[in-house]
């Protein structure tokens, strides 16, 4: 499966790929800016509470965070504390995040949904670059198509 460059000007800012797809480097790197790059472990995101201490300590969220959805989204539409202009979020095994709470699961993939479109909306300023966050969602090959039509959903 030929995976498309990761750092487009065009949707979609999350994406899901198999774990086991072969990506060139220059396809994954951004072609200029600095970059962050948090991933997170998706089997441990069973509950919330593991989503959140996923985010908390791949993310270094701040130590104000409130642990709970509002919360996060507030944090991922920030990321003031960690100074670049690329954000890149890798969930492995994603497709068993949440599993048993549809409820959460939904309002997870929305937040991160809403930040990337958060940041692609940001204007420009002159004096800055342009901030792009993208996601991208790992999951087992076969269960890639199912989770992709899961996430249209949203």
């Amino acid at each position: 499966m030929k995976i498309s460059p990761l750092w487009t000007d065009s949707p979609p800012w999350v994406r899901v790929i198999p774990a086991d797809a072969n990506i060139s480097i220059v396809d994954a790197l951004p072609s200029t800016g600095s970059a962050f790059t948090a991933r997170m472990q998706g089997l441990e995101m069973s509950d919330a509470d593991g989503v959140f201490t996923q985010f908390y300590e791949n993310l270094h969220l701040p130590s104000y965070f409130g642990w709970n959805w509002d919360a996060l989204r507030d944090c991922v539409e920030d990321l003031s504390w960690i100074s670049v202009t690329r954000y890149q979020l890798i969930i492995d095994d994603a497709d068993s995040v949440l599993t048993g709470s549809p409820d959460e699961r939904r309002t997870l993939f929305r937040v991160l949904s809403g930040a990337a479109e958060y940041w692609e909306k940001k204007p420009d300023f002159a004096e800055k670059m342009k901030v792009t966050f993208r996601v991208l969602l790992l999951c087992r090959p076969e269960a890639c198509t199912e989770f992709r039509k899961e996430l249209a959903r949203f």
